[in-house]
């Protein structure tokens, strides 16, 4: 056996055979759902198992908009667009401030930025509860965007410290030599050369405000008021669980976060700032 053909066996063994192994396994939940979705009430649960249905329907996707599914679609785009927005704008600035300001109390800063992050969200369920019920803000979507931006916000303004920290100060230094004041320096050079590390923080943000169950259960009472986790909650019954329906649900709750990633994976690659400072 040559050299070449004991490579070519060694990587098939050892690279190829354990990726698509892996693969399998991350994906097949994901199939299983789009499976489960295009079958009948009676398909889902026959016996023996249909790996692909027999007779694809899409009743089930037809049922979410009876369901109000819609309205439940509309409402987690609301909480997780206006979280983006203000976790993306504070977290660049005091991201910025913790990165290249050194002032007094900054390491207790830092410590407490990271202490809140070990916080199981059911100890805070109930003082936060306390809370928004004293503002008014139960059943309210206002309640869960303030939250959401308030719990995701510590390991964002994280997240931005550590970007900023590997840009050079020399280029917000050349951009003031060249006239640029402090701001329009992040603006205008900080700002697009972090670009991945923005896209990135802004994903993560989207995703944990678009998922948040807790505090909707905690807050949310009325059903119009409900988001994708709580409607998809609905399906569960005491009785019995409406799995067709589930599982379309959890199709459409994929949607928006693959879109994401379609779109955005290119700016998330990191080596932005490759090359911007000559030595």
């Amino acid at each position: 056996m040559s050299r070449k053909t004991r490579t070519r066996l060694a990587n098939l063994f050892f690279r190829d055979i354990p990726i698509v192994l892996f693969l399998i396994f991350m994906l097949f939940p994901f199939y299983w759902i789009l499976n489960t979705s295009l079958k009948d009430s009676i398909d889902v649960i026959s016996i023996p198992i249909q790996y692909w249905p027999s007779h694809p329907t899409f009743e089930n996707f037809q049922g979410l908009i009876s369901l109000g599914f819609d309205r439940y679609f509309l409402n987690s785009l609301f909480v997780a667009t206006f979280t983006t927005i203000i976790i993306m704008v504070l977290s660049l600035l005091g991201g910025y401030a913790m990165s290249r300001y050194r002032f007094k109390g900054r390491t207790v800063v830092y410590i407490m930025l990271l202490a809140t992050q070990m916080l199981p969200a059911v100890v805070l369920m109930i003082p936060l509860f306390q809370t928004m019920q004293t503002l008014g803000l139960i059943d309210n979507l206002w309640s869960l965007v303030i939250v959401c931006s308030c719990t995701n916000l510590a390991y964002c303004m994280l997240m931005m410290m550590g970007y900023y920290n590997s840009v050079p100060v020399s280029l917000e230094e050349a951009a003031q030599v060249d006239g640029c004041s402090l701001m329009g320096g992040i603006i205008r050079i900080l700002i697009p050369t972090m670009a991945p590390a923005i896209v990135a923080t802004g994903a993560y943000a989207f995703i944990n405000a678009w998922n948040v169950y807790v505090y909707a259960v905690a807050f949310i009472n009325q059903k119009k008021m409900y988001t994708l986790p709580l409607g998809l909650n609905a399906f569960q019954g005491e009785f019995g669980t409406d799995y067709g329906h589930l599982a379309a649900g959890c199709v459409v709750a994929l949607i928006p976060v693959l879109v994401i990633f379609a779109f955005l994976q290119k700016r998330m690659a990191g080596g932005a700032t490759a090359g911007a400072v000559k030595g």
